[in-house]
């Protein structure tokens, strides 16, 4: 019951600060250029449908409208307040905000957590403020507030570019990048239903608007600028549901460590690692775009044109050299550019110009006139092997590229396929971009643009296509795990012994092979009768990490003579390199076609995440691999396999038998069970673990586990 409470007054607070009937800034004011000037003068000029109360205690009236001293002044009820008065008046302006029952409260001013020592006290403090009078905040060190909504009409920002109306919301960490955002999406004609700086997200956070606009009709693509998660686990369940409804494209900043050390220092919170946040995008279906521009590609693209029914793609083009650089883009995103329907080609021979190449790309050269490109379009979106086309148009002087833009989207409107536009050198005021866009079809000024577009709307199609899938749990012995791990760390050790860490995986159902953990050449005889021939021999100790550049591993011993010869050898190679071995490990001799790698680390902010990849000798080398965070679906366990770039090779090659992915798949799901119900570990690596022909499962052959320094995670 305490949590619907809650949720119902985060959504009451909400809706003040985006739909509210009365506004009071406190801080307005007459000095032009001041951000209470902005504000006061943006809610006027978008023509703000509600009250606004201008608080300024040494002014009578702001912009015309009569100011009051105070807010407890205000004759009528107040939804939201807005506070831009220095940093030494912000928290008895909160609190005045909250005595006069304020519900939505939105804080501009800034010197809170993201400068550190007397700033983070003070932000705890308005925290509390606002908790005690249940008002519900943005910010603090946020640039507002906006929606376009017609009864809203709602600019509470201090933006000079007043926003165009549209079906985009955004959802911004950095307000100056935000002011950037604005004016950038108006010059493409983007407008936007709903903005929002969160500032240092000391309530309102990116996952209560993300949950909050996938329920609002008015949003039909939802982008935002991340710098941190904050809570990623509830990111991932709120953004799975999402994206199930409407397009969400994100722009991850702190890609770099410098980058998170300085996006940690501009808000005051951690950001985890890169390699983290891309698994999260991955599960979730969120759209990654690498810069500011490259999102308001995407948002062209989706808010414009259906989602292609596939991942075929023609190219119609009057110049071959851009059309070849937009079909290379094309491909390396992972998208066909196949060949033409035979009558496709066929058709339009009856009509091309003689040096036209009717392949695909369609190459009309500059010979080709407007009808031409007008019929080619149309014979390509006609085709029923092509899902989508790319007009990539290079206007010579002698024709009107605004009637070359009229004739794409007209031929573009009576297929339903998405056509997307490169008019090459042309900007955004150019008349055939705003031909182009004012009617519909997105228009880039590089090809390369207009395909990684295209590319992000099919991969977003399939995802919509992708079963959801359900995190199973499996039968397991999680007390005997832990036992193991606070056993090692009573002992004042940082990491398991092998037999150890196959015992742990061996709790959680992961298949390992037989082992025993010898002394010397005799235990290590009785062993090998016990786990039986034929065996391995590995050399065990703390400068034995990578066995195999130590020469440390003997494979293949299939009898006791054979046995004790060989660990002779091995010491004795050891010996040479200074090495004392602490002991021996005998273990069955798995075979397998391939080695694959199962990791995990975890992560200061996101906590445990997984990796998955081609194991053995060439892991480091090849890097090749995909993540995940747990808990992770069935689904996301095989997309994790699925996605590296030689799973080919699982599946099998030039008449090789497949492997076992299903049961590779169940591991990786045991595997996610066992990093989060086992605590105090901090690393775990499975390499190489064998996968069999399919049906006959896999073997983990080594493990190394590394136990937390200070104590289970809080």
């Amino acid at each position: 019951m305490r949590r619907a409470r809650m949720a119902r007054t985060m959504d009451e607070g909400l809706e003040a600060i985006f739909s509210p009937a009365s506004i009071a800034i406190v801080g307005a004011s007459r000095s032009k250029g001041k951000i209470g000037w902005e504000i006061v003068h943006n809610l006027i000029m978008n023509e703000y449908q509600g009250t606004i109360y201008p608080v300024n205690p040494k002014a009578s009236a702001v912009h015309g409208i009569p100011a009051y001293p105070s807010v407890r002044a205000i004759p009528g009820p107040v939804d939201l307040g807005i506070i831009v008065v220095p940093i030494e008046h912000a928290l008895a302006a909160a609190e005045e905000c909250g005595e006069k029952g304020v519900t939505g409260l939105v804080v501009i001013t800034a010197g809170f957590r993201e400068i550190g020592g007397a700033g983070i006290e003070r932000e705890e403090r308005l925290i509390e403020i606002c908790r005690r009078h249940g008002m519900t905040m943005v910010g603090p060190n946020c640039m507002g507030v906006m929606n376009t909504r017609p009864d809203v009409q709602m600019d509470a920002t201090f933006a000079p570019t007043p926003p165009l109306r549209g079906s985009v919301s955004l959802i911004t960490q950095s307000g100056a990048l935000g002011v950037a955002i604005l004016d950038h999406a108006k010059s493409l004609g983007i407008g936007f239903a709903k903005f929002c700086s969160l500032g240092n997200k000391a309530q309102v956070s990116l996952n209560d608007l993300l949950r909050a606009w996938g329920d609002d009709p008015e949003t039909k693509t939802l982008l935002a600028y991340i710098e941190n998660f904050g809570n990623p686990k509830n990111f991932v369940r709120i953004a799975r549901d999402v994206t199930r409804r409407k397009p969400v494209i994100a722009v991850k900043s702190g890609r770099s460590e410098v980058g998170a050390r300085a996006t940690a220092s501009h808000t005051g919170a951690l950001g985890g690692s890169d390699l983290a946040a891309e698994a999260v995008f991955q599960q979730t279906g969120v759209l990654r775009a690498n810069s500011i521009e490259e999102l308001f590609d995407y948002a062209m693209a989706f808010s414009l044109q259906p989602l292609p029914k596939g991942g075929r793609v023609a190219v119609v083009s009057d110049a071959g050299g851009p059309a070849i650089m937009c079909v290379d883009e094309l491909v390396a995103n992972g998208l066909e550019v196949p060949e033409l329907n035979p009558a496709t080609a066929e058709g339009m021979r009856a009509w091309a110009p003689l040096e036209a190449s009717i392949r695909n790309p369609v190459d009309l050269t500059p010979q080709g006139s407007i009808d031409d490109y007008r019929k080619a379009l149309d014979a390509v979106l006609s085709d029923p092997g092509i899902d989508a086309a790319i007009a990539i148009y290079v206007p010579p002087v002698r024709v009107d590229e605004a009637e070359v833009a009229r004739a794409v989207w007209q031929t573009a409107q009576g297929h339903g396929k998405p056509v997307l536009c490169n008019f090459l050198g042309r900007t955004s005021d150019s008349p055939g971009f705003v031909e182009l866009v004012s009617h519909g079809v997105p228009s880039y000024l590089f090809p390369e643009s207009a395909a990684r577009s295209l590319a992000a709307m099919v991969r977003y199609a399939r995802y919509l296509e992708r079963r959801p899938g359900e995190v199973r749990r499996f039968d397991a012995d999680p007390s005997k795990a832990q036992r193991i791990v606070d056993g090692a760390r009573a002992a004042g050790r940082g990491r398991l012994n092998e037999v150890e860490a196959l015992q742990l995986i061996d709790a959680y159902g992961i298949r390992g092979v037989k082992s025993r953990l010898c002394k010397d050449v005799g235990e290590a005889a009785v062993a090998a009768r016990e786990v039986g021939y034929p065996v391995v021999v590995k050399a065990v100790g703390k400068d034995l990490l990578h066995k195999t550049e130590k020469r440390a591993v003997v494979l293949d011993i299939r009898e006791e003579r054979a046995l004790r010869l060989e660990i002779a050898r091995l010491e004795a190679r050891l010996k040479q390199q200074g090495i004392g071995p602490e002991g021996l490990l005998v273990q069955e001799h798995a075979r397998g076609r391939r080695e694959v790698f199962l990791g995990m680390t975890r992560d200061k902010v996101y906590g445990p995440f997984l990796v998955f990849g081609l194991g053995g000798i060439y892991v480091e080398y090849l890097k090749d691999v995909s993540f995940g965070l747990p808990p992770l679906t069935d689904e996301d366990a095989l997309r994790m396999i699925r996605s590296i770039r030689t799973f080919p090779l699982l599946e099998g090659v030039r008449g090789e038998p497949p492997s076992d992915v299903a049961a590779l798949a169940e591991a990786v799901e045991r595997f996610s069970q066992l990093v989060l119900e086992v605590e105090g570990i901090e690393e775990i690596d499975l390499n190489p673990i064998f996968a069999l022909e399919a049906g006959h499962g896999y073997r983990a052959v080594d493990a190394r586990v590394l136990l937390t320094p200070d104590g289970p995670p809080g």
